[in-house]
């Protein structure tokens, strides 16, 4: 069995956990910046942002590539499933 999930698992808990000791040892209480009001409103308007940029610019574009490429492809896919191919087996 592959290890490779857990370990990048494994990876970004170790980088919270470190980061949090970094936080506390500079002094910065994350109740306090969380509970910030002019943060939270900083927050709001760069996710407005992104939301507008997203549905205005990058939903058209990206969905026609969906539509292109990955609708064919996972198509096929399905095709292959219900044929039966058996990829195990050499053709020879």
């Amino acid at each position: 069995m592959n290890n490779q999930p857990q370990k990048g698992f494994i990876h970004i808990i170790i980088i919270v956990v470190l980061l949090l000791i970094i936080i506390s040892l500079l002094g910065v209480s994350l109740r306090s910046v969380f509970s910030n009001t002019l943060l939270q409103e900083n927050f709001r308007v760069v996710g407005e942002w992104l939301s507008r940029i997203w549905n205005s610019i990058l939903l058209s574009p990206i969905r026609a590539l969906f539509n292109l490429f990955l609708i064919p492809v996972w198509d096929r896919f399905l095709q292959v499933l219900q044929s039966g191919i058996n990829f195990n087996t050499p053709s020879n």
